[in-house]
């Protein structure tokens, strides 16, 4: 069994564990229209009332994450992550958690949300949420500057799961390179700019 490093909830469940590797979400921040985000709510109060450890809270977290890519793969919203020079910074910035001795083995930038597979060392100071400040900090400031716009450029909350077995990190891999072929951006994941 994993040790427990951290567990905390906003909206949505942040599991933290030793020896970890994770998957990560980020959206922009107008990337789900209202009945979406609205659909998302209900799901966050559901999971807040269940055990952590459950089949249901799996099932629950699934739930989101699927409501959620309906939508982003659609590609609401105004996509700054669709312009070379602002995918440029996502990517940079990823590449850059190496100075944390942070793999990011698989990642995709689609026009309004990224997905990545983060690798921390054994043992990493930095927790998963320090990570991800660091991730969106930097590439909001960035981003903000190409865009000219001074509002958020994320959403507050981002979605991890701990990937638990080499099977589910094999499923993973499958899912980050095939989103932009499933969303129509790429004929092979090979063939999208910005998938690794």
């Amino acid at each position: 069994m994993a040790l427990t490093l951290r567990f905390y909830r906003r909206h949505l469940p942040h599991w933290e564990v030793e020896h970890a590797r994770y998957f990560v979400t980020v959206r922009c921040a107008d990337s789900l229209p209202r009945e979406a985000v609205l659909r998302l709510r209900e799901i966050a109060d559901s999971v807040r009332a269940t055990e952590p450890r459950s089949a249901a809270f799996a099932g629950l977290q699934r739930e989101a994450f699927r409501t959620a890519e309906k939508y982003l793969d659609r590609g609401h919203g105004s996509c700054p992550l669709a312009r070379h020079e602002v995918a440029s910074v996502v990517r940079d910035e990823l590449v850059a958690l190496a100075e944390w001795q942070i793999d990011v083995p698989h990642f995709t930038i689609m026009p309004n949300h990224w997905h990545a597979l983060l690798v921390p060392p054994s043992e990493c100071p930095q927790s998963l949420s320090t990570i991800m400040k660091r991730l969106k900090g930097r590439t909001a400031k960035a981003i903000r500057h190409f865009e000219a716009g001074t509002g958020p450029v994320w959403q507050r909350e981002w979605f991890d799961r701990w990937i638990r077995d080499d099977a589910e990190w094999l499923r993973c891999v499958a899912y980050v390179r095939n989103n932009p072929v499933k969303a129509g951006l790429a004929p092979t994941w090979q063939r999208h700019p910005w998938t690794q």
